[in-house]
């Protein structure tokens, strides 16, 4: 057997719930969280208080069981009522969002990309990793690195997106530095088939924010690239304020804004949260390090032909759904390429 447990960490208390809806993507930094609980529950929580929700499952060998699945800060409580049921939703967001909405001034000595990041984090006592974690240091010194009276954090994800580095939050709260995917994930066995662990299908083509040309400017340079994919004459302008910027960084700024718009993405649904309980069992008596949900930045085997897809794909968002019966992942995958 399995349970979903809703705890806020910062009182000890459990929560009873009815709803549970989880976000994470390789898009947005944080986690958020929508959790709908009884409205005896009220007084167990309040704004800006943290929140976990873990996986509790007796196959798991590691975390006593209890798998963390997302950590968030409680942005919003809103109680309501109608002819059936009185109800609270509670929303948060993984602790990144104090960065994200904080706007001061600073400026930092010339330091690595991973150095930037983790002094940001210490200021808000948000803990930073890099992953792989093994390897030490591997991204490349940042030359100037500047903000005034604003969120650093634009900044942040400009430097890592012209490094080919993504920032996202984890399960834990922190804030981690990680490289796109490179190898399918093979040792826990996910996959996506039609006709086996595939509920629904849906495929995207989308153009409405899609440019003909993208032109980045900084330092006095411009870098411009054309997509020829988009037969049309529209232009995106992108005007970093920053006094030095490499010319390679500042073409790759423009590719990247380019493949991220024009990627066509496949959405799938899919019972539970990750792994069967055979795949769990599966994975022998270490599970510690090895991933058991569905999570952005997974490049694993995809097989859906009425989608006309039979390929490696990366997982770009996931949203985690629970009632008390049932639990559910829609899955949104792209080529790799459009995070490189």
């Amino acid at each position: 057997m399995s349970r979903i447990i809703v705890k806020n960490a910062s009182s000890g208390r459990e929560l009873l719930w009815r709803h549970i809806s989880i976000k994470k993507s390789l898009d947005d930094i944080c986690h958020t969280l929508e959790l709908e609980i009884p409205a005896g529950e009220r007084t167990k929580v309040r704004k800006h208080e943290r929140i976990e929700v873990r996986y509790e499952n007796a196959r798991i060998k590691d975390s006593g069981g209890q798998r963390l699945v997302t950590t968030v800060l409680v942005d919003e409580i809103t109680a309501g009522a109608d002819i059936e049921k009185h109800s609270v939703l509670v929303i948060g967001r993984s602790p990144a969002r104090d960065i994200i909405d904080s706007a001061w001034q600073d400026r930092l000595p010339l330091r690595t990309l991973f150095q930037i990041t983790q002094t940001i984090c210490d200021k808000f006592g948000i803990n930073c990793a890099l992953i792989p974690d093994n390897i030490g240091d591997f991204t490349a010194g940042v030359l100037f690195f500047e903000w005034q009276g604003e969120s650093p954090w634009t900044k942040l994800v400009t430097e890592a997106d012209s490094q080919g580095f993504i920032l996202t939050s984890n399960e834990a709260g922190g804030l981690i530095v990680w490289q796109v995917a490179a190898t399918v994930r093979q040792m826990e066995g996910f996959h996506l088939t039609e006709g086996r662990n595939i509920k629904s299908i849906e495929w995207k083509e989308n153009g409405a924010e899609q440019y003909h040309e993208y032109i980045v400017t900084a330092a006095g340079m411009k870098a411009s690239v054309i997509d020829d994919t988009c037969k049309n004459n529209r232009i995106l302008t992108i005007d970093l304020t920053k006094p030095v910027f490499e010319p390679e960084k500042l073409r790759r700024r423009a590719e990247t804004e380019m493949n991220r718009r024009r990627e066509n993405r496949a959405t799938v649904t899919v019972p539970g949260w990750g792994l069967t309980d055979a795949q769990i069992e599966n994975l022998g008596p270490v599970t510690k390090k090895k991933e058991i949900f569905w999570v952005p930045n997974l490049l694993i085997p995809v097989s859906m032909p009425s989608a006309g897809l039979n390929a490696s794909l990366l997982i770009a968002e996931v949203e985690q759904e629970a009632d008390t019966e049932t639990m559910s992942s829609t899955v949104t995958l792209v080529n790799r390429a459009a995070y490189l």
